[in-house]
């Protein structure tokens, strides 16, 4: 094979050297022109950084210039490339048994309660559909890690939103007929008397990792459309703010400002008196707080 590659480059060096041998010499024939020096160009100045949930601006069909190749990878030994990530926060259904705890991750965690009776039936119903249509899941080892890696590279920092059953699943997909049946509506029972909640609910309560204060959603006598709005409000815009337990966001405009801040338009002021908040719930009598696996007050 290299012989061979030899035999051609050598025929076409000879091609050539008779070729400019043939040619004639014309002493008036202009000079080929010399190489033009590459203009220099400023760097264009960077574009702002669009808001985060900002849709793009739309722009005119141009011809886009190609990327630009990626630099390479450091050779001298110990130097490493990193590509840069971000972190997401991302509440996320657990599912546990009775003789699971929850248990807390990234500061907290929270839990749906349920009440039992059949007068409940219906708005549990609707609770549990726009909890399992619109949440994503993650197993008790997740939590416990407390991060996790998405499919598209973001780091999700996860807070869990614990669903309690008296017995594991047997149904590859359960509706949430199975999921209320199996639900375990004595252990929701124990965590509202801890923090004297006394409505039918459903709440969602999210607890500080020393159960001293938390923050809820009560969904007690909610329209369906009002249940909807809040479990999406839980997802994105409450469960994971930063000042969650400040007892400062039981103050009305506080929430108002809140709920406005994330519904725009189509906020309503009746959303204003779901939201709650709890501190100190250690004064109620025989409720013992820390106590994970949720004994019963005595």
């Amino acid at each position: 094979m290299r012989a061979h590659i030899v035999a051609i480059v050598s025929a076409l060096a000879l091609f050539a050297c008779q070729a400019e041998q043939s040619a004639p010499t014309d002493s008036t024939s202009p000079a080929p022109p010399a190489a033009e020096a590459p203009v220099e160009t400023a760097p264009a100045a960077p574009a702002p950084a669009p808001q985060e949930g900002a849709l793009p601006e739309p722009t005119e069909d141009a011809p886009t210039a190609a990327p630009e190749a990626p630099p390479p990878a450091a050779s001298q030994e110990g130097q490493v490339q990193t590509r840069s990530f971000r972190i997401v926060a991302t509440p996320v259904i657990v599912e546990i048994n009775r003789d699971q705890a929850r248990n807390a991750a990234n500061g907290g965690s929270s839990v749906v309660l349920f009440t039992q009776g059949a007068t409940n039936t219906y708005r549990n119903t609707v609770t549990c559909l726009n909890v399992w249509n619109l949440m994503d899941t993650a197993t008790t080892q997740e939590v416990r890690v407390g991060l996790r890696k998405a499919g598209d590279g973001t780091v999700e920092a996860l807070r869990p939103l614990y669903w309690m059953n008296r017995t594991p699943t047997t149904a590859a997909e359960p509706s949430c007929s199975d999921r209320l049946a199996r639900y375990d509506y004595v252990r929701a029972k124990t965590i509202k008397d801890k923090y004297g909640l006394t409505g039918v609910g459903p709440y969602f309560l999210v607890a500080r990792s020393d159960e001293k204060m938390a923050a809820l959603i009560d969904l007690s006598g909610r329209t369906d459309r009002e249940v909807a709005d809040l479990v999406q409000y839980f997802r994105d815009g409450f469960a994971f703010q930063n000042d969650i337990w400040d007892p400062t966001r039981a103050d009305p405009s506080k929430k108002r400002e809140s709920l406005t801040a994330f519904f725009g338009g189509r906020f309503r002021e009746s959303l204003v008196a779901a939201l709650g908040f709890i501190s100190a719930p250690t004064a109620r009598a025989g409720c013992r707080l820390g106590d994970l696996r949720d004994a019963p007050c005595t």
